[in-house]
Formats: C-alpha cells, sequence, structure tokens
C-alpha cells in the first residue's frame, strides 16, 4: 500500500527548504563609526561630521565589527593622491559575531591638524579568501616603518590606491556608501563611547567588498554635486 506524506511532513520540509535558502541569501555585514577624541580630562568624544571640529590634539578614531570572520581596511587618501596627514594605512582582522575593533592599532595614532588638506577616508570590509588580499596585507605592513623613504612611501601609497581601486570597483552599484551626512550626537565622555547607536552599516561577499567612504570637512564642500548617503 502506498503510503502518503501528511500535510506536516511536506510542511515540514518545505520551511526546512525555505530556512536554507534564505540563511544562503544572507550576505556578512560589516559596521563602523568614525569619532573624533578631543584631549581633555577625561577626554570627550564626537560623531565624525562635516560639523566636527578639526584641529591640534584632536585624534581620529575607527571602531569596526563585522556578522563574520573578515578583514577591515582604513585608510585616509587626500585628494592629490597622498596619505592624508601621514596616517599610515590599518588592516586587520574582524572576529565574527560583531565582536569590536579599533582602529588605528596602538601605539599608533591619527592625529589631526588645523591645516590638515581634505581627504576621504575609506573602511573596506572584505571577505576572507579575496583577490588581492595578501599583497594589501604586504603592502600595509611595509608602510607601517616609520623611518620608510619619503620616496619609497609615495610610491607605496600610489599602489595602495590602485589595489584599493581594483578591488573596490565591483561595489561601485550596490556596496559602495558615500557618507555625506552621518547623524550628529551630543558630546560623550569617559570610555563608553555608544558608537552602535551612529555606525553605517554595508553587506560585503567574497564577490564584492563593502565600502564606506567618510569625507572631511573641506574635502566635502569642495564637492561640485552630493553622492547618495544611506
Amino acid at each position: 500500500m502506498k503510503t502518503t506524506p501528511s500535510i506536516f511532513a511536506v510542511l515540514a520540509v518545505g520551511l526546512a527548504a525555505l530556512g536554507t535558502m534564505l540563511a544562503d541569501d544572507e550576505k556578512p555585514q560589516g559596521r563602523t563609526c568614525i569619532s573624533i577624541v578631543a584631549p581633555g580630562a577625561p577626554e570627550h568624544e564626537v560623531v565624525f561630521s562635516p560639523n566636527a571640529l578639526r584641529g591640534p590634539g584632536m585624534k581620529i578614531k575607527i571602531y569596526a565589527d563585522a556578522s563574520v570572520k573578515s578583514g577591515v581596511i582604513a585608510v585616509a587618501f587626500r585628494k592629490d593622491g597622498k596619505l592624508a596627514e601621514g596616517w599610515r594605512p590599518e588592516i586587520t582582522e574582524l572576529p565574527e559575531d560583531f565582536e569590536e575593533v579599533h582602529l588605528p592599532k596602538p601605539p599608533a595614532v591619527w592625529e589631526c591638524s588645523s591645516q590638515g588638506a581634505p581627504f576621504d577616508l575609506y573602511i573596506v570590509f572584505l571577505s576572507f579568501g579575496v583577490k588581492d588580499l595578501e599583497e594589501l596585507k604586504k603592502l600595509i605592513s611595509a608602510m607601517q616603518n616609520p623611518k620608510v623613504d619619503e620616496r619609497l612611501l609615495v610610491m607605496q601609497t600610489s599602489k595602495l590606491r590602485e589595489l584599493i581601486n581594483r578591488i573596490t570597483a565591483a561595489a561601485e552599484k550596490e556596496n559602495r556608501v558615500v557618507v555625506i551626512n552621518p547623524e550628529v550626537g551630543g558630546v560623550f565622555r569617559g570610555p563608553a563611547f555608544p558608537w552602535r547607536q551612529f555606525a553605517k552599516k554595508v553587506d560585503f561577499s567574497p564577490a564584492q567588498p563593502g565600502v564606506l567612504v567618510f569625507s572631511s570637512p573641506e574635502a566635502e564642500s569642495s564637492k561640485a554635486a552630493p553622492a547618495a548617503s544611506q
């Protein structure tokens, strides 16, 4: 006698298949927040924005996390292609389950100057195994040497910009967000800066890195037309 599956068994199989499809469609997600830390006792911190003050003693701090183990790059380029403020690029691994990391990694400090040239700060989330990742790691590691010859540093920066442009080309349409008007928060004193409240997020995958671009106040004011924001 032929046995007909019960409607509950069929439903269970269907729901399991649907769950698998939804899981497969979910992309890893990265989040970041850029802040400005001003000196004082205690230090106070504000969200990086076109209206945020920059000057001697003020520092850039980057918070980042991701849903899966991955990599993140932070680099700020001036409009002429050189490194902004002499800040050396950063690359680090992100743990899974949105465990936060901070950049730049000590003892490095990204200190602002009152006469700093306009810049765009790129935060790039990368899946492990993405093309050019190993070359990026080696290049960024070599750029950390504080005694590197200035001419060599210029060449390394040019190569880094080329690699960043190459790997982010696939993210131009869907996975690239230009942050032109970050949400402005209050002034926070002490270590408990609620960065996730102001974080910007982007999806990424092995085929498409996730790119967030933050522009300095001067860079933002010099743009001919605004880009789409998140």
